[in-house]
């Protein structure tokens, strides 16, 4: 007698062997994928642990996640019509499912934490995990009424020790703990709570208990391969769609400046930088009416290990008249070469009365950013341009709560000379103190970061640059203004 061909065996022709009484029993693996309620089950169960495990590196808490509820939701599938338990899981897992792949989706644009911070959002974020102690809920009631229906006593106990699980790891979350032991502890109940449960369903194939599973018109493998085409497909949409800030680009006026000629006159005797002067809105031209003095600091900048260096800053400062002594302090940046724009750019400012006790604020903060193209000069307000309070974490200083100033904004892929400025006045509160203005610009340097990150919270976290996307260069013009002069530090 020749031995059974159990690769090509089906459900209908493994139980009809069974009948008949088989004295070889069929190889572990083949039992696993023949037997619908064990690899329900053990799909299932690996899916709760792949979406409970967290770990930081490796993208593997986006990954593990992803697989784990793809798992949850082919198990639950095959049992959602054993009873009306098993059936809410998997309304549930489907409704899970889509949270979570929507979120994966969203990470790959610069627009998450805005979407996330909504109250619709937020809404959804509390109901998602509200579904989940419910499905462990469900979970437990389904096994128990599988084990009545397989003429079992019922129970779940180590269902119900998983709720209260995740209960507390969710406590300790809200507690911010952070012990070491205790959560070793956890780690180990939860494994044997998963071993538990693994026997708890092997029960119910040693009783002999069978099911059929729910008739489905797309295969298990299509299902998984659609679910990695639709994550795919939309973090690479994310990425080419959702990358930078609308921003809105308008041709220059050419008479923009009408009515300036005799200030500009004024200011490039004073040995105003032209090319600067040329990029200035006609309110920050007018703010200079009737300058006294001006100083200028040109320096170029690196942003990568090249010897080229194709940033360049140039700080101008703008005594103006009046009873006190007030400037005002322009930063300029232009790109001497592309250096490839592929998200976001960001500055952020520490102006002078910022750092130092001896002056204060006198205004507003403006500026703009251009760019040219075919001939023509074309230009926009920054997409945000104001002040940032945040907090950070620093591995020398701890949490930090700090308020800024921020210019965020995206470069179009095709122009030249792209360039823009801030600009704000000071007035001197004291004398003796020196004039010191950090200009810290943030550069995207390649379009592969996952989650997705503008430049601007890059800048508010605190990050290290290192060798990731994101590349910061900082300039401080720094001068003591006295009477007889005042010369840019070196």
């Amino acid at each position: 007698m020749r031995d059974p061909d159990w690769e090509s065996m089906d459900e209908q022709e493994f139980e009809a062997l069974l009948e008949g009484s088989v004295t070889q029993p069929p190889p572990e693996q083949v039992v696993a994928e023949v037997t619908p309620w064990r690899l329900a089950t053990k799909r299932i169960l690996t899916g709760i642990a792949l979406t409970s495990i967290t770990l930081n590196f490796f993208w593997l808490n986006y990954l593990l996640p992803a697989i784990g509820m793809a798992l949850m939701l082919l198990g639950f599938r095959a049992l959602r019509r054993e009873n009306r338990w098993l059936g809410l899981c998997f309304g549930i897992t489907v409704f899970r499912a889509v949270y979570l792949y929507a979120g994966l989706i969203l990470n790959s644009t610069i627009w998450s934490s805005l979407v996330s911070s909504s109250p619709v959002v937020y809404g959804l974020s509390v109901l998602n995990l509200a579904l989940t102690y419910v499905q462990l809920l469900c979970l437990w009631g389904g096994f128990r009424a599988v084990q009545r229906k397989a003429g079992l006593p019922p129970h779940a106990g180590s269902a119900v020790a998983l709720l209260i699980w995740y209960g507390i790891t969710g406590l300790l979350a809200v507690l911010r703990y952070s012990g070491l032991i205790l959560p070793l502890v956890m780690l180990v109940c939860y494994i044997l709570i998963l071993r538990s449960l693994w026997k708890l369903s092997k029960e119910l194939d040693q009783a002999g208990y069978a099911i059929r599973p729910s008739p489905v018109r797309i295969e298990d493998g299509i299902v998984a391969v659609a679910i990695t085409i639709l994550l795919v497909g939309g973090c690479f949409l994310g990425w080419l769609l959702g990358c930078k800030y609308p921003m809105d680009w308008q041709a220059a006026n050419p008479a923009e400046h009408s009515g300036m000629e005799e200030i500009k006159a004024q200011l490039l005797e004073l040995g105003f930088p032209d090319d600067v002067l040329q990029d200035l809105t006609a309110e920050d031209i007018a703010a200079c009416d009737g300058a006294l003095r001006v100083v200028t600091d040109v320096h170029d900048h690196a942003v990568d290990n090249s010897e080229k260096e194709p940033l360049r800053i140039t700080g101008v400062a703008v005594e103006l008249p009046g009873q006190r002594e007030r400037w005002m302090i322009f930063h300029h940046f232009l790109w001497t070469a592309d250096p490839g724009f592929y998200g976001t750019e960001s500055i952020q400012l520490w102006p002078a009365q910022h750092l130092s006790k001896g002056w204060e604020s006198a205004g507003a903060l403006t500026g703009r950013v251009l760019y040219d193209k075919d001939g023509t000069t074309y230009t926009a307000p920054y997409y945000y341009l104001g002040q940032q309070t945040f907090t950070s974490e620093s591995i020398f200083w701890g949490e930090q709560t700090s308020t800024d100033l921020f210019a965020a904004f995206s470069m179009p892929e095709t122009g030249e000379h792209y360039r823009g400025y801030v600009a704000y006045p000071v007035a001197k509160l004291r004398d003796g103190y020196i004039m010191d203005s950090w200009f810290n610009y943030t550069h995207q340097r390649t379009a592969l970061q996952y989650p997705a990150m503008t430049a601007m919270e890059f800048q508010m976290s605190g990050a290290w640059d290192g060798n990731g996307p994101f590349r910061t260069i900082q300039d401080a013009p720094q001068f003591y203004p006295t009477e007889e002069s005042a010369e840019f530090l070196s």
